[in-house]
């Protein structure tokens, strides 16, 4: 319905009819306050002159004598004048012969006006609560004097304001009695059409159906209209509904599942093309997880497929509540579930690293016990990833390496998430290859650690994280993107994490012998610290080198914290019991609880580089950091900001309340002989000493 109906045209009038009573009155006011200020004001000013007139003759006499003992008896009884402050005669010289200013106003009026007293004729001068008049005395047709008058304005201004409020009272009653007689008006006379006139709006442009309108004698002859209208609205609302209630039951059963009601296939292909789109817009990466119930059928068959039923409503719920409002949960038949992830960013990695991070999320969910009748049942998933970016366009194609990926992860033993890689079956080659040649290295000793230092606000260096490198005999120095990934997708992860923890250890030993000391971060991954014996090890490891656990800092991805949160606790109090201190590694990038913060030992958080690279151009970052800044700050953590490149960046992090930096801004990684020469003066505040003693586990409370 068109705003020219919505608004109906009595209230139009209405409007127009009390708008124009205000600018009239407004106006008429206006004028008022103008002539009375105008007589106001030249009525002063004939005052000035009519007493300048009168005093003037007095006064030549006295300039004539020059006897200002005479001058000031004239003064004294000029001031009974209504108004006048301050009266001032001066010779023609301009010298001031005498003065007189009314008791009390000795402080607060001004000196003569320049301008007027050289005047020769007269003139005058108004301010806020001022008048100032200026006239010549002459003796015979000749200038003997001048005369200076001050007139306070004090009574003119009180009875100006005095006349705007009443006038203004005036106004506004005047208003007030003219909207209501307008009201009145209206309402005899276009009530009815105007209650038409919204419920239609309503009915077209909001579909409400259910709006009525009240009927009474009073409406005459348009009651039949009312009562008409009334009837086909009820009618209309009717049809509506049912309308809607089928839209809704077709909508349920074309676009989702009808036992879970997650979206089923045709829907997830929709927000898969919105998804790709948007993808290709905006440069970032996305994911998909399909996923299939270990031996679910042997669930089906023993316990009927009711229980099965049941079971895939459960997991339908855990994966739900694993995933973010925006992700797009989906069964597409069977057991097999699909989850579409938009947005894990714009490169591969970070993509990688936080659908991996969903993916061990909704592992771990869907794996927890589920009861039933007499006892409880665990159900766990085998889950594959597929990437896609905006150049995706083939989105069955896209299921279907998902898919592939869900078969590879069975088939490397179930319940466990498995990427899938362009060339699946050469990449599974050349994984196998990197594997070899990896764990070949490990045995010949040709890996070695590099050391990044970590800065305060001084500059000076407070500690360091130790990076693995690979010199490989045949490809040269190998990117660790291109094989911590792959160790981490099996056991070898764990063997490296060992080795980079005993060669960390013997490097703080050395160190240690040569009087030097510096506090290590570790990265530690979810495998390798999920193993039950990974405290043990630890422990064996320290107390094998003789390295002190004080200065080591383990650090931890959000991964781990998507398993047993208790678990993990007790391993974390343990390992800090030997001293070992923690920091939560790329901070603000997964999708672990914050409440985290609060329940485990954490000592640091580190901010992922993307954050801290867009920070200076992008706003929605630089809230991010200055957010985890003021929260770290707020819960007693340290924080660190990796990936500090520019002095923009660094500038940034300080206002913020950074204290902690890595990255190249302040040094490269370098090797171990380098990082000797860059160690400064032990500051032993830094770190607190830990008596280490072999034996059983510690206790996990005092």
């Amino acid at each position: 319905m068109s705003r020219s109906v919505k608004a109906s045209f009595t209230g139009k009038l209405h409007r127009l009819f009390v708008t124009a009573t205000a600018l009239v009155l407004a106006l008429t006011g206006l004028v008022v306050l103008s002539f009375d200020f105008a007589s106001q004001r030249n009525s002063i000013i004939n005052r000035a002159e009519s007493f300048s007139g009168l005093t003037s003759p007095h006064l030549a006499n006295v300039l004539a004598t020059d006897s200002a003992e005479l001058a000031n008896l004239l003064l004294d009884n000029y001031l009974s004048e209504a108004g006048l402050v301050g009266i001032y005669v001066y010779k023609t010289d301009g010298s001031l012969l005498v003065s007189t200013i009314r008791p009390g106003y000795e402080a607060r009026l001004p000196q003569p006006s320049v301008v007027l007293r050289s005047q020769i004729k007269p003139s005058h001068l108004f301010s806020m609560d001022l008048f100032q008049y200026s006239q010549p005395i002459w003796l015979s047709d000749k200038a003997v004097g001048q005369i200076y008058l001050q007139y306070s304005l004090e009574g003119v201004v009180r009875q100006f304001i005095m006349f705007m409020v009443f006038g203004l009272v005036l106004y506004l009653f005047s208003l007030i009695a003219v909207y209501f007689l307008s009201k009145r008006i209206q309402r005899g006379i276009s009530k009815p059409i105007d209650q038409i006139l919204r419920a239609m709006d309503k009915v077209t442009t909001q579909q409400h159906f259910d709006v009525r309108i009240p009927s009474s004698d009073e409406n005459g002859e348009l009651r039949v209209l009312v009562n008409g209208f009334n009837e086909m609205l009820e009618q209309v609302g009717l049809n509506a509904a049912q309308l809607k209630a089928q839209q809704k039951a077709i909508e349920q059963h074309v676009f989702f599942d009808p036992l879970t009601g997650l979206a089923n296939r045709r829907l997830l292909i929709q927000r898969m093309e919105r998804e790709v789109i948007r993808a290709r817009r905006t440069g970032q990466i996305g994911a998909l997880l399909y996923m299939d119930l270990d031996h679910f059928k042997a669930i089906n068959d023993s316990l009927g497929h009711m229980m099965g039923d049941s079971i895939l409503m459960g997991v339908a719920e855990r994966i739900t509540g694993a995933v973010r409002e925006v992700d797009t949960p989906a069964r597409l038949g069977g057991d097999e579930f699909v989850v579409l992830l938009p947005e894990l960013g714009k490169s591969d990695s970070r993509a990688s690293h936080n659908a991996l991070s969903v993916a061990e999320k909704v592992r771990v969910a869907i794996s927890q016990s589920q009861l039933v009748p007499s006892s409880s049942l665990q159900v766990t998933p085998s889950i594959g990833i597929a990437l896609f970016n905006g150049e995706n366009s083939n989105y069955e194609q896209l299921i279907m390496q998902a898919d592939l990926a869900m078969y590879r992860a069975k088939e490397e033993g179930r319940n466990r998430v498995q990427f899938y890689l362009e060339n699946m079956q050469e990449h599974a080659d050349h994984r196998q290859q990197v594997e070899e040649r990896l764990r070949i290295a490990l045995d010949n000793d040709a890996l070695y650690l590099c050391y990044q230092p970590q800065i305060d606000n001084s500059g000076d260096i407070v500690g360091a994280e130790a990076l693995v490198r690979w010199q490989d005999g045949e490809n040269g120095l190998v990117n660790p993107a291109a094989f911590i990934p792959i160790a981490e997708m099996t056991d070898l992860i764990c063997l490296l994490g060992r080795w980079v923890l005993s060669n960390v250890c013997q490097q703080m030993v050395e160190w240690r012998q040569q009087d030097k000391k510096l506090i290590v971060s570790i990265n530690i991954s979810p495998r390798e610290f999920q193993q039950s014996d990974f405290v043990e090890m630890v422990e064996e490891i320290i107390l094998t080198t003789g390295a002190r656990a004080e200065y080591l800092v383990f650090e931890l991805t959000e991964g781990v914290l998507l398993n047993d949160i208790d678990t993990v606790l007790i391993k974390m109090q343990r390992l800090s019991r030997l001293g070992i201190r923690f920091s939560l590694d790329d901070f603000g990038t997964g999708y672990s609880s914050l409440q985290y913060l609060k329940q485990l030992p954490l000592n640091a958080l580190k901010i992922d580089q993307s954050f801290v690279r867009d920070s200076i151009s992008n706003d929605s970052d630089a809230a991010v950091v200055a957010t985890i800044i003021a929260m770290a700050d707020t819960l007693n953590i340290e924080v660190v900001a990796e990936g500090v490149e520019q002095q923009e960046e660094l500038d940034y992090l300080k206002q913020c309340g950074c204290h902690l930096y890595q990255g190249y801004f302040f040094y490269r990684p370098v090797i171990a002989a380098e990082m000797t020469q860059l160690i400064p003066e032990f500051r032993s505040h830094l770190v607190q000493d830990v008596v280490i003693n072999s034996g059983p586990a510690w206790p996990v409370f005092d």
